[in-house]
């Protein structure tokens, strides 16, 4: 997490001494608007200090104006540092490349959506509730003429002896 953050030490001047290397790493978690959240056990854990050394310096700091720091739920504080002592916001030596890519939208056009919307024969109607054994068989025959579908509970196929369609429904084409 600690990367080199350049600060000019004639800014650590005003800072007691004791204080610059929790200065400096907490600086390291900061954003570009000074801000930053980490725990005190995560500053201890990175300064190789003790978490009560480091709860004394952040008070310390806080009472000295470097920082301003407001207690959020659970325990944890947000802090903010002084501009003053951030690092100064120059660009890179290299162009970066686009972080990740932007969601997706599930609803797009461009999905099979229009496709399966065709397969049925009306929207608005759902196979149980159509009213008539015919329309039911019209169905049926439209789909195995399509993509070759066909349940064994409707019987034999409509290529086989024995088919239970109507003979009018398969004369027609369904």
């Amino acid at each position: 997490m600690l990367a080199f953050v350049p600060v000019t030490l004639d800014l650590y001047r005003s800072v007691r001494r004791h204080l610059h290397w929790t200065l400096q790493n907490l600086v390291a978690f900061a954003d570009r608007t000074g801000r930053c959240f980490p725990s005190v056990r995560t500053l201890a854990a990175a300064t190789g200090q003790p978490r009560s050394t480091v709860s004394r310096h952040l008070a310390k700091l806080a009472e000295e104006g470097v920082i301003t720091r407001r207690r959020r739920p659970g325990g944890v504080y947000a802090y903010v540092i002084a501009s003053r002592f951030l690092p100064a916001a120059r660009g890179v030596s290299h162009r970066r490349e686009k972080g990740v890519p932007p969601p997706g939208r599930e609803e797009q056009a461009g999905k099979k959506t229009g496709f399966a919307q065709a397969r049925f024969a009306k929207s608005g109607i759902s196979f149980g509730e159509m009213p008539d054994e015919r329309a039911k068989w019209q169905a049926r025959l439209r789909g195995w003429r399509k993509s070759r579908f066909w349940l064994p509970l409707w019987g034999p196929k409509p290529t086989e002896a024995g088919c239970f369609a109507p003979l009018d429904v398969l004369a027609t084409g369904g």
